[in-house]
């Protein structure tokens, strides 16, 4: 009897756990980190970071981890740093004289001085070195560096929220205290092609909302769902759904599903406090048409009910206004119109990424719109901006202008042909009879209002390069034809692997108009064949990569048990079979068309890719067209399909250098002739 009571009160214990963890009010951390050291030098310095707040969260803790080193010269009499939240001072703190590499403070951030969106920290010190105030601003011992592994932690509860469709995004885009979604997309265990086309559509949608965060979530059969206190997209036809979802649905609902598609929310038959959103038609196109909704920019975000019945007359695409496409505002990065304050140089950097398959060309320019005080000595005061920390311009400010200038400048050729811009403007503020300030003060000031644009000249760049992907994958920011194609039968393990890559490729996604199909290998047929594709699986389960086995990179032996070594690479041993591989290929069904193909002969090593296919840092890393991936760490780049363009660059090269050497031959043949001309002539008159 003893023995039952202790086991009794074991599972009472981890019921309990259970219940608590699956309960709404389960913190949550999210940190945003510094990225760069910062410098601050001079006797007054300063410098912003800015941060989101979600409108879903409930705020219970917020800090600051400040890590700072400092000059062991400062006067501890006067030396200070001071912190601002949305202009606010929240803590002061003397800077002693001291030697202390990488000093760590946490500081508490009132959370009632926190606003949802975007959030300004500011870090401004006042440091001295002697009582000369005026030199110690341009001596170089008198300095300050903010250490990139300073970090704003926040954290925060999500909201609850009703069981209406318009709270799809503040539902399911939701993640715990590592990087995992609370968020599982089911499918019937013996799915449809159309089933899974609607399940990665919604998987390519989170990477949408979740676009500069690293993330993870699961894609599951129906009978593989472990994770029972998530919140849950159930997708199936009407003959595949399990009876305990389907009866979550009204007779009216379930009726003439041949014609039309249910959306509808509810709480989760597994956890109450969770919810569930049922996708179900016997429609191909309609249950596609179903998550293109649930992916649109607005549409859903109008509908304040529980479900929604479509047809295939529902209009359900995004709104793709591409009028000045090549704009690209401070307002649409999401930065807040930017005030400066202060005396002498102030700064703001801002940072843009430009499309992967662009390339920025001569004719760019950047347009500021600005303000600023009028008790500036306009006689020296500036601007001047910075790209890549190239200066392309510089203007004087004019007392006229003060209330609504402008500053245009055209990108210079060194700094075109590049996919990443960081911008940063300098205001030289100077006031009247003054060389120096002694004391912070927030006179004068310089304001940019976040209308302000770049607006590109670009050229396509269409190498088949992962230096472009997704590039040609999703082409001006939706899917650009893409049909996956993937073997027969996969379980949840391969099916998770293949919607986080997808999910990867969402970052890039604006529009639900674009075309994504994920297709059985045996369905692939047809009009499949005119797309892009990415084709996922071993020689063994997915025939598809045996049929094009001659076109790829890198090929599979003959007996299709391991990849078969080439100039580009070797390999001993079982080493051949113990790796994946990435390809990029021209498609060998069309021409105009691109594939992908990742490829193992182990299906367990299909995770290699998965992992370099759907994290921001590793991805972004990748080079060339192909990338072979080992067990134990091994990564390597291959450069197949640049070759020929190498060698036609090299004759080209040749050719130059050769033209070059015959004008010198030339040349240097001229003037020996003229050198033996002189010498004769000079012969013959000293010999007359």
């Amino acid at each position: 009897m003893r023995l039952i009571a202790i086991i009794m009160t074991i599972m009472i214990t981890f019921s309990n756990v259970s219940i608590g963890f699956a309960d709404n009010n389960v913190s949550n951390v999210k940190t945003y980190k510094f990225e760069n050291d910062v410098n601050m030098s001079g006797v007054i310095s300063g410098n912003s970071k800015f941060f989101e707040v979600s409108k879903n969260w409930n705020l219970k803790n917020a800090k600051l981890n400040l890590v700072f080193t400092k000059s062991e010269l400062l006067d501890i009499d006067y030396s200070t740093i001071t912190v601002f939240i949305n202009e606010k001072p929240i803590h002061s703190e003397r800077l002693d004289g001291k030697k202390e590499y990488k000093k760590n403070i946490s500081i508490e951030i009132p959370k009632d001085l926190l606003k949802k969106g975007s959030n300004e920290i500011q870090i401004k010190a006042y440091k001295t070195i002697s009582d000369k105030v005026c030199r110690d601003d341009a001596n170089t011992a008198n300095w300050l560096v903010i250490h990139k592994e300073s970090n704003i932690n926040i954290e925060y509860e999500y909201k609850s929220s009703e069981n209406i469709l318009s709270e799809y995004q503040n539902s399911y885009n939701n993640t715990d205290n590592g990087d995992r979604l609370n968020s599982t997309i089911l499918l019937p265990d013996n799915y449809s092609s159309a089933e899974l086309s609607s399940g990665m559509i919604l998987a390519a949608d989170f990477g949408k909302k979740i676009k500069y965060d690293n993330f993870n979530f699961d894609f599951k059969l129906y009978s593989d769902f472990k994770n029972k206190n998530d919140n849950i997209i159930f997708i199936g036809k009407n003959n595949n759904t399990p009876k305990e979802i389907l009866n979550l649905l009204t007779n009216s609902e379930k009726s003439n599903l041949d014609q039309k598609g249910i959306i509808k929310m509810v709480s989760s038959p597994f956890d109450k406090s969770k919810k569930m959103i049922i996708i179900v038609s016997n429609n191909s196109d309609i249950l596609k048409k179903a998550s293109k909704l649930l992916s649109s920019n607005d549409l859903i975000n109008n509908l304040n009910k529980d479900s929604i019945t479509i047809d295939k007359n529902t209009d359900i695409n995004d709104l793709n206004d591409k009028e000045n496409t090549d704009r690209i505002y401070l307002k649409d990065l999401g930065y807040e119109n930017i005030m400066l304050k202060g005396p002498f140089s102030q700064e703001v950097v801002m940072d843009i990424n430009t499309p992967k398959n662009k390339v920025v060309k001569s004719g760019s320019k950047v347009k500021l719109n600005i303000r600023y005080a009028q008790n500036l000595d306009f006689e020296r005061s500036l601007a001047t901006v910075y790209i890549n920390d190239v200066p392309i311009g510089s203007e004087r400010l004019v007392k006229e202008k003060s209330d609504n200038d402008t500053i245009e400048l055209s990108l210079p050729n060194e700094v075109v042909g590049k996919s990443y811009y960081q911008v940063k403007v300098v205001f030289n503020l100077e006031l009247l009879d003054v060389a120096c300030v002694t004391r912070d003060t927030d006179n004068p000031w310089a304001y940019i209002s976040n209308e302000s644009f770049l607006e590109f000249d670009y050229e396509d760049n269409d190498d088949l390069s992962f230096n472009n992907y997704p590039y040609p994958f999703v082409e001006n920011d939706k899917f650009n034809d893409l049909t996956v194609v993937v073997p027969n039968n996969l379980g949840s393990r391969e099916l998770t692997y293949i919607a986080n890559s997808i999910s990867y490729m969402g970052h890039d996604v604006k529009f639900n108009d674009g075309n994504l199909n994920v297709v059985k290998e045996s369905e692939f047929r047809g009009n499949y064949k005119k797309d892009n594709l990415i084709i996922v699986g071993t020689p063994s389960n997915n025939s598809i990569i045996k049929d094009i086995n001659k076109d790829l990179n890198l090929k599979f032996n003959k007996n299709y048990n391991g990849f078969e070594g080439n100039d580009k690479i070797k390999f001993v041993g079982e080493f051949s079979s113990e790796v994946a591989s990435i390809q990029l290929i021209d498609s060998p069904y069309l021409k105009d068309k691109s594939a992908m193909v990742i490829a193992s002969t182990d299906i367990a090593d299909l995770s290699l890719s998965a992992k370099y296919l759907s994290d921001l840092s590793l991805t972004k890393s990748l080079k060339g067209d192909t990338i072979v991936i080992g067990r134990d760490g091994y990564v390597k780049d291959l450069n197949y399909n640049a070759k020929e363009q190498t060698t036609k660059e090299e004759l080209k090269e040749e050719k130059k250098i050769s033209k070059q050497t015959k004008i010198f031959i030339l040349v240097a043949v001229f003037l020996l002739a003229t050198v033996i001309t002189s010498l004769v002539l000079l012969v013959l008159k000293y010999r007359k």
